[in-house]
């Protein structure tokens, strides 16, 4: 009878687990705050991690945006957006999804965003994602002939804005400051921060030529 009673208490611990079990999708931000959406409809205040839990079975449009903490009564500032994806939930487990604040997803992954790459303003939707400028960068290095890859380069800036970063990797193709200086020149005015175009100019060989691009830089700040 007594190992009957154990038994029976064993089970209902059981169930009453499996009834507690909680099923959702948990969005990682990790170290960049974060505004989540489901088919457009916000589902947490400004959060580095955001669960919505007791969700049916189907697809749903996630996206996810680049923010900064709230205070009380403050406005919610809602910036870059990192990821948006019509994913399926099978209304069970837990679904992770890992966001990369250089709008790099890495589902599974406990990647975490560099915070030099955090940059919460609407401007940054005209950004070449980090995906589509790894193959931006491939295919100019492909390209033999300078006045061909300045050509993609002017292209691509036609419909694309940059960070000081990706000018930094194009820069890069280049050994002469010379080269380097007519990327930074063409580029600029197309650069999202650029309070860090300091780091690209400081990659040129001599003083002469990075006292040259200060001057462009504060000139062009002059124009504007």
């Amino acid at each position: 009878m007594r190992k009957i009673v154990i038994s029976f208490c064993i089970l209902l611990a059981a169930l009453s687990l499996k009834a507690q079990t909680v099923s959702g999708i948990r969005i990682d931000g990790g170290d960049t705050p974060i505004l989540v959406y489901f088919g457009g409809n916000q589902m947490c205040l400004p959060t580095t991690t955001c669960f919505v839990a007791n969700l049916k079975s189907g697809y749903y449009t996630v996206e996810v945006y680049a923010t900064r903490s709230a205070r009380p009564g403050e406005r919610v500032w809602k910036g870059r957006r990192l990821y948006n994806e019509r994913i399926y939930f099978d209304g069970n487990s837990v679904k992770e999804i890992y966001v990369d604040g250089r709008g790099e997803i890495r589902p599974g992954s406990p990647g975490r965003p560099g915070q030099e790459e955090y940059c919460p303003d609407s401007q940054y939707d005209r950004v070449m994602s980090e995906q589509l400028f790894k193959k931006f960068l491939s295919e100019v290095k492909k390209e033999p002939f300078k006045d061909d890859r300045m050509e993609m380069i002017k292209t691509a800036l036609a419909a694309s804005d940059f960070t000081s970063g990706q000018c930094l990797e194009l820069t890069r193709l280049y050994t002469f400051d010379d080269d380097r200086m007519e990327i930074m020149k063409m580029m600029y005015p197309r650069i999202v921060d650029k309070g860090a175009f300091f780091t690209v100019i400081a990659t040129l060989t001599f003083s002469s030529n990075r006292d040259e691009m200060n001057k462009f830089v504060q000139s062009y700040g002059r124009r504007r």
